[in-house]
């Protein structure tokens, strides 16, 4: 195996770039472009065999062949600024917050990349499908939205959309999506920790973001923000990259 001074792992390039491989460490590299493929097998020797300078990352190859790969991670945004500026404007405080999201996610490019089968695909952004109240009934709908354009164009998007959908789910063309990012909200409480219903696939790259109700603390307006991650894709890292990122996007209005 060649030395190299670090692993090159599609998806992975952004995070791995700060950190040295120890002196004198060799690790088998697979092509980071999209469409690169590769075995589970290899998915496990890559983290077998590789070390983090900060410490032995054998207990980190327990991930990858693991049939249930994901982590979900509950914290708190300060959403004060964004509150003021939705109520100041007339428009929608979960659709804003739906737009901070993906505004920060697209723009990080490891959280465009999506497992196939044995393939890495990229995808040039993602787009929000989220739940929102269906009619007056306790009852809930799925509305697919392309994400883009300013706030206020986005939030008259969502609002446009909600309003012609009357089926609970968007067309069963959108079923098989991987560009998208599963959005939800729990406005009647706040939360600590959440789990999410899915299928226990291990290949599913579609982050799951949901939020809770907002709760005033010593002035400011702070609210539940959970995300779950594939750890086949993103670590972390890439979790702090997203949550920091929303939050000093709300914090510049």
């Amino acid at each position: 195996l060649p030395k190299s001074p670090m692993i090159s792992v599609t998806g992975w390039c952004s995070m791995v770039a700060p950190y040295a491989w120890p002196e004198g460490l060799t690790v088998r590299t697979v092509p980071c472009v999209p469409g690169a493929t590769f075995s589970r097998k290899v998915w496990a020797e890559l983290w077998i065999t590789s070390t983090w300078s900060s410490g032995p990352a054998e207990h980190n190859s327990n991930f990858f062949p693991a049939s249930f790969p994901f982590y979900n991670v509950t914290t708190s945004l300060d959403v004060t600024t964004l509150h003021r500026h939705t109520k100041a404007r007339g428009l929608s405080f979960y659709y804003a917050l739906i737009y901070a999201t993906l505004h920060v996610m697209n723009g990080l490019p490891d959280f465009l990349y999506k497992i196939r089968g044995e393939q890495i695909i990229l995808h040039d952004h993602l787009d929000p499908s989220f739940v929102v109240p269906n009619g007056d009934t306790h009852l809930l709908k799925i509305v697919n939205v392309p994400y883009g354009g300013t706030l206020e164009e986005f939030c008259s998007r969502c609002s446009h959309q909600v309003a012609v959908q009357h089926a609970p789910f968007p067309a069963g063309t959108e079923e098989a999506r991987d560009d998208l990012v599963y959005i939800s909200c729990l406005p009647w409480l706040s939360f600590t920790s959440l789990s999410n219903e899915m299928d226990c696939n291990p290949d599913d790259s579609i982050p799951r973001v949901t939020w809770g109700k907002y709760e005033a603390r010593d002035g400011r307006l702070l609210l539940p923000y959970s995300v779950q991650l594939n750890h086949r894709l993103l670590d972390g890292w890439h979790l702090g990259e997203l949550v920091n990122g929303v939050q000093a996007f709300l914090d510049a209005f």
